[in-house]
């Protein structure tokens, strides 16, 4: 049976007299362009209506009034005192000291609202978050550096005068807080966050109770800073607070043998263009305002809503149908 299955003929195939010529180089991929030069258009900037807004009662001249006093508050980031740095604004809160009707009016402003930037240079971008609005103030040099240009944005903004401003960083706001003693707060709720930036790219785990709770310096600065669990609204009121809790230190009777030591830390480490006579003036109508008399307001998570800025950063945009009441009250008294 085998002998019926034909064997296949082998095909003999010649040797090539010259071996295969290999290129000297192979043929490689073009070369990816890589640009020289960037064209960055900037966006349109997003249209905010400025509210219109009775007008505020004129600055005042006497502990008597009537008269007016809105001091920007500026909490800035970081523990460096050279405050003609470009640094971003960790609070911002505007304080309205009627000084005839003997009242007060705090307004907390969320750092990630997003405004627009009048100007600057026509290569950068005309709208941004608020807490910018101090970095390019120091980096464009423009008028008043970054307390100015804050203040700029907050009148354009909002329609609110700014009479005078006082920035302060963490350092100088712990040495504070310690100088007076420190300060008493009402934890409405317990604190647990487990991102709380320590600095120098470190975090760690805050706990803090709820109920009544005696705070130095570093830990009222925790307080007011923390966020990660419950937000950057909840954080407005807990900075509110311990404003709150530092006026009422500083008008009880125990807190006068640290009044001057106060007075010195204050001198050396807070930024501000209050006047002597500015002090004067509210260090005479500060005991006059009753803890009754203040009112606190932030602008909250009712009045805006979440966005995405164009290059994909978060951002809060103004609900200012909303927030015009808000501004409106803070706008009144004398």
């Amino acid at each position: 049976a085998w002998a019926d299955i034909a064997t296949p003929t082998p095909k003999i195939v010649p040797r090539p007299s010259q071996p295969p010529q290999i290129p000297a180089s192979l043929p490689t991929a073009a070369p990816t362009p890589v640009p020289t030069l960037w064209l960055i258009v900037p966006a349109n900037p997003t249209p905010i209506p400025t509210p219109e807004l009775p007008p505020a009662a004129p600055f005042p001249d006497s502990c008597d009034g009537p008269g007016r006093m809105n001091i920007l508050l500026i909490g800035l980031d970081g523990r460096n005192n050279a405050y003609q740095r470009p640094a971003r604004s960790d609070a911002i809160a505007v304080l309205g000291v009627n000084v005839g009707d003997k009242t007060a009016h705090l307004l907390s402003i969320p750092r990630d609202l997003w405004v627009p930037l009048p100007g600057l240079p026509e290569n950068q971008r005309p709208e941004g978050k608020i807490n910018t609005a101090y970095v390019w103030g120091e980096v464009d040099k423009l008028p008043g550096g970054g307390p100015g240009y804050l203040e700029t944005v907050i009148s354009s903004t909002f329609n609110l005068r700014i009479d005078r401003f006082a920035v302060i960083n963490f350092g100088a706001f712990e040495n504070a807080v310690d100088t007076i003693g420190g300060i008493d707060v009402d934890v409405p709720k317990a604190i647990h966050d487990t991102r709380y930036p320590a600095g120098d790219g470190v975090t760690m785990v805050v706990d803090i109770p709820a109920g009544p709770v005696h705070m130095d310096g570093a830990t009222a600065l925790i307080y007011a800073r923390t966020r990660h669990q419950d937000g950057d609204f909840a954080r407005m009121r807990r900075q509110q607070q311990v404003l709150m809790a530092i006026r009422d230190k500083l008008l009880s009777p125990e807190a006068l043998p640290y009044l001057p030591a106060l007075a010195e830390a204050l001198y050396n480490t807070v930024y501000t263009d209050l006047t002597l006579d500015d002090m004067g003036l509210l260090g005479c109508v500060a005991p006059q305002i009753n803890r009754e008399a203040i009112l606190n307001t932030a602008i909250d998570g009712t009045m805006v809503y979440s966005w995405k800025a164009p290059d994909g950063e978060a951002a809060l945009q103004p609900k200012m149908d909303k927030i015009q009441p808000v501004l409106e009250e803070f706008n009144t008294g004398q």
